[in-house]
């Protein structure tokens, strides 16, 4: 209470009202332009989610190609996830064919502002709301700014799954905040919700030196063994669904895609792990430059000096940081690996990745380069990366169509 009597009221937080404001700046503007993509990927998604509108809401997880990419019959790429609430969206009188480039918008500020609240466990609140705004200006994120993809809506779902680890390592009841996570990449992205547990598993090993009391990360980890048990009951009730609605199996269909018959054996497929996993690599190196080159020239100045392993004795202001640079290179190198090893190969299927190497490369310079630091401190402003977002998004929109088009600036 203060002077005059009046109770004082919580004042809202600066960053969430921002990132807030900013989603609705960014959606107004997707509706008033009309946008929409050249990719052909986001045209279908953004189709699909349209053409779902008009259909009762009992069809919703049976979509149809409905005639994209020239295409008939049932759409069994990926679970419907990814067109529901967009398609929702659309129901309460958003443009349709706009709603799936808005939802995105939504995803990716889930993602920012999750990196933000996750890179503060192991920095400085300075250097995370750097860090999130340097994130905002990689060559990935340039590509996928103002897109219908499911990349960002898994992005989002893994990092809140980082998140919920985080703070179930002291608050048990976030353990259910990690199982959410992980069905909802499942309900995105099928089979890529492998991902989850595995980042989720790094997260822990790297914070085992942050452990302020004996099986203080029990809950994280229980989780991350009911994540299997989760994901088999969620595939079982999308399967129940989905033959009660069509008649036809959902997931023999997904499987023949994912992983068709006799294509995991012999040399051939060595050879094309070893290719694939080069590939990847390749893609690494630009989509999350010029930090991928400071990871890597990190990484082997600290295995030179023997100072990699996070749960090694150091200094208490140089433990958390180091855990954070660690778990994001292991992270990308365990995922990058993963993915090598599948029969498809696509620069969008690691995507979380880049986003791992760079923010260990960022996060190493931070703590490294002077000017670096100096610009942290003048750009310590709660709402700063949600502003940069906002002009980002204007000058794509902008742009779209008037530049060309290559992989750096593809809308």
């Amino acid at each position: 209470m203060d002077n005059t009597g009046s109770v004082s009221r919580p004042r809202v937080p600066a960053a969430p009202l921002a990132w807030a404001l900013a989603w609705a700046i960014t959606a107004a503007l997707i509706a008033a332009v009309q946008f929409t993509s050249r990719d052909p990927d986001s045209q279908l998604y953004a189709g699909i989610s349209a053409r779902l509108v008009e259909e009762p809401v009992s069809q919703w997880i049976a979509p149809q190609w409905w005639g994209f990419w020239n295409t008939q019959g049932p759409y069994c790429e990926h679970p419907v996830g990814m067109f529901v609430v967009p398609a929702v969206l659309g129901r309460f009188g958003y443009p349709k064919l706009q709603a799936a480039y808005a939802v995105n918008a939504l995803y990716q500020i889930i993602s920012f502002g999750l990196i933000t609240l996750i890179a503060a466990t192991v920095t400085t609140r300075r250097y995370a709301r750097a860090l999130t705004c340097l994130l905002q200006l990689l060559p990935i994120a340039f590509v996928f700014r103002v897109r219908a993809n499911q990349e960002y809506a898994v992005l989002a779902g893994v990092l809140f799954a980082l998140y919920a680890t985080e703070r179930a390592r002291t608050r048990p009841a976030w353990a259910i905040g990690m199982v959410a996570g992980f069905c909802a990449v499942l309900l995105v992205k099928g089979v890529f919700a492998v991902m989850v547990p595995v980042t989720c598993v790094i997260w822990l090993i790297a914070r085992t030196a942050s452990n302020s009391r004996r099986f203080s990360d029990a809950a994280a980890w229980s989780a991350i063994v009911a994540m299997p048990i989760a994901g088999a009951l969620v595939a079982w009730g999308y399967e129940s669904a989905y033959v009660h609605v069509t008649g036809q199996s959902f997931l023999e269909i997904y499987r023949s895609r994912q992983l068709p018959d006799a294509d995991i054996v012999g040399q051939s497929y060595v050879m094309r792990t070893a290719y694939t996993a080069s590939w990847y690599l390749t893609r690494v190196a630009w989509y999350a430059f010029p930090w991928s080159l400071v990871a890597v020239g990190y990484g082997v100045r600290t295995l030179a000096q023997g100072e990699w392993a996070p749960w090694r004795p150091r200094e208490a202001d140089d433990d958390t940081g180091l855990q954070g640079m660690w778990f994001a290179f292991v992270a990308a190198v365990a995922l990058t690996a993963a993915f090598s090893l599948a029969h498809r190969k696509a620069d969008r299927y690691i995507f979380p990745v880049y986003f791992f190497i760079a923010g260990g490369g960022s996060g190493a310079a931070l703590r490294r380069w002077p000017r670096l630091q100096r610009f942290a401190g003048h750009a310590d402003r709660a709402w700063l990366p949600a502003a940069l977002y906002v002009v980002l998004v204007v000058i794509t929109l902008v742009s779209t169509g008037k530049l060309p088009r290559f992989t750096f600036w593809r809308t």
